[in-house]
């Protein structure tokens, strides 16, 4: 979706660039007169059009944001800012706009001159004028460079079944995703190493018939109200909200992920209000290093304890969806 965007270039990029292209053209005349009046207009004719289709290829590269699912609205809003890409983008068509409209007022100026003087004194003329032009969006060029790399780095989120998985930081969420799915997340051993959501898949054979059904591990949670929150934990927000099909919920009984039962338990309430209609799975991990009597189903991500009575219990509640 977000990997046709073309890498964004500088103003002074575009520039050079569009300068470039005009080098090798030659435009040949038995009369010097004319294949110099040529050469100029070819040339400069090659610098508009260069310039162009580059402005123009980046405004209709990007997706139409309106028109996107809610979840990419939502995290682009949250780690890029709808209103200032927009603004970037209609800047953008602002300044392709003009440069075709100075170029089409001042194209007469070259065609029907027969001064060379004049001529070269027309073409410095235009290029200066449309390189304001540009450079004036140069702020807005290198927005939406940094929007480029961002959304092409984006998931691919399918529309299948989909299990989100949620809890604190640190509580074992990517290890316990790259036991369930194909999807090999970063697992290190402080908070928030997960910095944006990574989506993986589950498969099983039903009737010789292969089903697929997505998994997603989202960035750690903290209890706090929602404008509180940094971007890390409103990406996972944003998961739950237009995502989840079923949350799995992971407790650490051992705290040894730096977070209090008591908070954690706090969270799962909290999330279970905000989202009365979805289910849940929830478990604790690191079995192998704190025994409870709570009930809730036990794992551990090291050493694969309860980890496939897991997995059926997921595929068999996705299968219904």
């Amino acid at each position: 979706m977000f990997k046709s965007i073309p890498s964004i270039s500088s103003a002074k990029q575009l520039l050079d660039q569009s300068i470039r292209q005009t080098k090798k053209i030659k435009i040949h005349d038995r009369d010097k007169r004319y294949e110099i009046k040529k050469t100029v207009i070819a040339r400069t004719d090659r610098f508009i059009s260069t310039l162009l289709a580059n402005l123009e290829s980046y405004v209709k590269n990007f997706p139409s944001i309106d028109k996107l699912p809610l979840f990419y609205q939502e995290i682009i809003d949250i780690k890029i800012d709808t209103n200032k890409l927009k603004k970037s983008l209609g800047a953008i068509d602002w300044a392709r706009k003009t440069v075709a409209m100075v170029y089409s007022r001042q194209i007469n100026s070259l065609t029907k001159t027969g001064n060379i003087e004049f001529l070269k004194q027309k073409q410095k003329e235009i290029y200066g004028r449309v390189s304001s032009i540009v450079k004036q969006v140069d702020k807005n060029l290198l927005f939406l460079a940094n929007a480029q790399k961002i959304l092409r780095a984006f998931p691919n989120i399918d529309d299948g079944p989909t299990v989100v998985i949620a809890g604190y930081p640190n509580v074992g969420k990517s290890s316990l995703m790259r036991k369930l799915s194909t999807a090999k997340p970063e697992v290190a051993q402080y908070p928030f190493t997960t910095k944006q959501i990574f989506v993986g898949h589950m498969q099983e054979i039903v009737r010789y018939e292969k089903k697929k059904y997505q998994i997603i591990d989202t960035p750690g949670l903290l209890d706090r109200p929602l404008k509180e929150r940094n971007t890390i934990e409103r990406q996972a927000i944003a998961a739950l909200r237009f995502l989840a099909d079923l949350i799995l919920f992971i407790f650490d009984p051992s705290e040894t992920s730096g977070y209090l039962m008591d908070e954690q338990t706090y969270l799962l309430d909290t999330i279970k209000k905000l989202f009365p209609d979805l289910p849940f799975i929830i478990v604790e991990n690191k079995a192998d290093i704190q025994k409870t009597t709570s009930g809730y189903r036990r794992i551990s991500c090291t050493t694969g304890e309860g980890i496939e009575e897991l997995r059926h219990e997921i595929l068999s509640i996705l299968k219904k969806m």
